[in-house]
């Protein structure tokens, strides 16, 4: 009898399909499934030899028919058929037939003892009755319909206004939209195509501003597709298309080549400042491919994916922790490598080295070199320097092989760095008190080097041909980064100028942050306090200087994450009094415990949920755990007690009901204690996020002393739109009537009821809205420490009674 072969990324799925097929057949077919990968903590993917071992469980004289999902699962189920005995693998078909419809057909016909060729075509024609029931049937695949569908493809056009064409990040956007769709996707430019579900084959399409480009789809989703592109593209693919453009391409490639300045070296200039310092450099290795026999395909193909998954999740931890900090240079960098790495078009060509007999080390150097010189090879100044991006993956992934410790960027303090080039990832670990300024003989402005180094306030050059052979270490340089040169024997009368020119430059930078400092008022003489988010001691310094009149927002999570066991009482209370005390008199509002199902904890395992935004998060997990939430509360009296300015901030209060059961666990810490409200006095504030509470704001202004409005959770419950969903990416607008209505019923009901509210979200920060939100009503903003004294600035502009 025919066997039948189940391959899925999911176990859970290849076990449910075999359960209901051998439901229908009374278990009278032969199944078996090869599901998911053995990595409790990455299980879904597919493993050849497991596939391998699941056609060898059920075959015999009459055939094997395998059934696989999508994707690698496919790629899995051919390695297999190449590692078992030849005369077994040609006995054995692989069946592009759905994988549920497919095999329901295909037991049944192989049950009833039909031979091989008509199991299979049992199987290709398992959609027949659910088309013609639909009404349908005319479009059942098959080569014919197939062609048809391509001729009949759906088309999007569209002229590129990006001041650097699709580059890496906005070709990770639209990665990013399109990878969920079920359609192939193709992105056409100057008669070239590429697959719009691949960043690298988009960055190397080399789209520039101006470029007419068209989007065609064809599919069961290619409408969908199509309409989640044409709002991406209508939104600048994530970038602020009028935004000036820090270094034309064609500015770079036609400028002469500059002229020789006596006793300097010159470069480009990549960020302002200028900065005097001995010369300290730093050379990146590429960790070698090792000396090691080649074991098997399959587990040279294993090594490597396992690897790829792990180092793609550490970019996407970076990105998301960038983001948090509202770093969003950093943030659409790390995204952009992470898109790079999980590139679909990647996979088949590791398996084709692979294949080729390359150890897992050996075929991923060989791919990546090749698709280094593709980026290299480009016409575009601009996407050449993501040559170094490719680079970048390319050693963290070899690190990750090879089990070699990255030794990072660690250079002397009060230096000039110096190297041939330095990758995103090292210039993001740099730390800005201890590299005064970096000079690089290669690179770019445009590079994510530069860019990070800009972010960052590091002055830096680029192109300074020479600069690695004529300074020696220790070295002292003036590095002038608004000139792009680096003084290396300047002249008594030039160093005297740099002098006044730094003296001048560092002038107005003290002053911009000494004006940062003084309190914000307007036009009318009303004082906004302006607060800072901040996610721990360590941004307490950045919040300081950058002129915060307080905290707004302490998200208390960074004591509870990347810990095997939970923070005690003791420890919480001392991190939190220690913040408070650094702030003086000024109010520190500590946000208690918001993680749930989409932000959990390695130290308190919290079941999956379907859907964790609308599940057991914030304030709902922590009062089904007393305990937990009594450890909170309890630190928080205590630092209370000591620390008068601090008040506590619950997420996610939905109703009055969970309010008063929080004021009620309050209450009975306070017994506990000892510590009394005249004693310890701390005020007990909302988070204003859910709909609801916006609907029944009054009934809480009389429960809670203050409220602050979450307009990142707020914006995407009014809108019934996933802010992490780029499909939906266009409701989650800050700035839509319902979100501005929201705001203005609370303030209303904050003013009637005689509490402050104030605002913690990223809207907070965005001054192109400050005069909507006070006159709405806000009486203080909280933002993230670098946008600040922008916001303040922004404040001394307006008039708003």
């Amino acid at each position: 009898m025919v066997g039948i072969v189940v391959v899925s990324h999911s176990r859970q799925l290849a076990d449910g399909v075999a359960e209901l097929a051998e439901q229908m057949t009374q278990g009278k077919c032969p199944i078996a499934v090869a599901g998911g990968i053995d990595d409790p903590a990455n299980p879904i993917g597919t493993d050849p030899v497991a596939v391998m071992s699941a056609i060898e469980t059920v075959a015999d004289d009459s055939g094997v028919l395998v059934l696989m999902d999508l994707g690698s699962a496919l790629l899995s189920a051919e390695m297999a058929l190449e590692l078992i005995d030849p005369d077994l693998a040609s006995k054995v078909e692989l069946c592009a037939a759905p994988i549920v419809e497919g095999t329901m057909a295909a037991t049944v016909a192989a049950a009833s003892g039909l031979p091989l060729s008509a199991v299979k075509a049992e199987a290709m024609g398992a959609l027949a009755a659910k088309l013609k029931h639909l009404g349908v049937e005319d479009e059942a695949a098959g080569p014919a319909a197939s062609q048809a569908a391509c001729s009949d493809a759906l088309t999007f056009e569209w002229t590129v206004l990006n001041p650097h064409g699709l580059h890496a990040r906005p070709a990770a956007a639209i990665v990013g939209a399109l990878a969920g769709f079920e359609a192939d996707l193709t992105l056409e430019c100057k008669g070239e195509r590429a697959n719009a579900k691949s960043l690298n084959a988009l960055a190397v399409l080399g789209v520039r501003k101006g470029d007419h480009i068209v989007l065609s789809a064809a599919g069961a989703q290619a409408q969908d597709a199509i309409a989640a592109f044409a709002a991406l593209a209508r939104d600048g693919f994530g970038e602020d298309v009028n935004a000036p453009v820090e270094a034309a391409e064609t500015e770079e490639q036609t400028a002469p080549a500059p002229s020789a300045v006596e006793g300097a070296i010159v470069g480009v200039a990549a960020s302002d400042g200028i900065v005097s310092a001995p010369a300290a450099f730093f050379t990146v290795k590429m960790p070698e491919v090792p000396a090691r026999a080649f074991t098997s395909a399959g587990e040279e193909t294993r090594r490597l994916s396992d690897t790829i998954a792990t180092v793609a999740e550490t970019m996407r931890a970076q990105s998301a922790a960038a983001k948090a900090a509202k770093d969003k240079a950093k943030a659409e960098i790390f995204a952009a490598h992470e898109a790079m790495l999980t590139d679909p078009d990647l996979q088949p060509k590791l398996l084709a080295a692979v294949e080729g007999g390359a150890i897992a080390e050996r075929a991923w150097m060989e791919v990546m070199t090749a698709l280094k010189a593709q980026y290299e090879a480009a016409e575009s100044a601009y996407m050449r320097e993501r040559a170094m991006d490719v680079l970048d993956i390319t050693r963290q992934v070899m690190l990750a092989l090879t089990g070699e410790e990255d030794a990072g960027v660690d250079i002397a303090p009060n230096t000039i760095l110096f190297a041939e080039d330095l990758s995103p990832s090292d210039t993001a670990r740099l730390n800005k008190d201890t590299v005064l300024g970096i000079c690089l003989q290669g690179g770019g402005k445009t590079s994510h080097s530069a860019i990070i180094a800009r972010a960052m306030g590091i002055p830096a050059i680029v192109r300074a041909t020479g600069c690695l052979s004529e300074v020696t270490p220790g070295q002292t340089v003036t590095l002038d980064g608004f000139e792009g040169l680096l003084w290396t024997a300047p002249s008594d009368e030039k160093a005297g100028e740099l002098e006044a020119r730094r003296t001048a430059w560092i002038k107005e930078r003290d002053e911009t942050l000494t004006r940062a400092l003084e309190p914000a008022i307007t036009l009318d003489g009303v004082h906004y306090p302006v607060q800072a988010n901040i996610g721990g001691f360590a941004d307490v310094e950045k919040a300081l200087a950058s002129g915060a009149e307080g905290v707004g927002l302490l998200r208390t999570e960074f004591l509870f994450q990347a810990r095997a066991e939970l923070p005690d009482e003791d420890s919480q209370y001392q991190e939190y009094k220690r913040i408070a005390a650094a702030f003086g008199d000024q109010p520190i509002t500590i946000r208690t415990l918001d993680v749930g199902g989409d932000k959990p904890l390695a130290s308190y395992p919290m079941a999956e949920e379907e859907n964790p935004f609308l599940g057991h998060r914030g304030v709902r997990m922590c009062l089904s755990d007393p305990a937990l939430f009594k450890t909170q509360i309890r630190a928080l009296i205590r630092a209370a007690s000591e620390q008068p300015n601090i008040q506590m901030m619950v997420p996610m209060i939905a109703n009055v009901r969970e309010l008063k059961a929080v004021k009620a666990l309050v209450a009975d810490c306070r017994t506990e204690l000892g510590l009394p409200e005249e004693q310890a006095p701390m005020q007990v504030g909302i988070m204003i996020e859910v709909p609801s509470a916006v609907l029944d704001a009054e009934a809480l202004a009389a429960e809670a002393d203050f409220f602050s409005i979450g307009t990142n959770d707020l914006t995407q419950y009014v809108m019934a739109a996933d802010r992490g969903n780029p499909q939906v990416a266009e409701l989650v607008d800050y700035n839509e009537p319902a979100v501005l209505t929201a705001i203005r019923m609370t303030c209303e009901a904050g003013k009637k009821a005689g509490i402050p509210v104030s605002m913690c979200g990223e809207m907070a920060g965005d001054t192109k809205v400050t005069e909507t939100l006070l006159k709405a009503g806000l009486s203080k903003l909280s933002a993230s420490p670098s946008l600040l004294p922008s916001l303040k600035a922004k404040l001394r502009t307006l008039s708003v009674a």
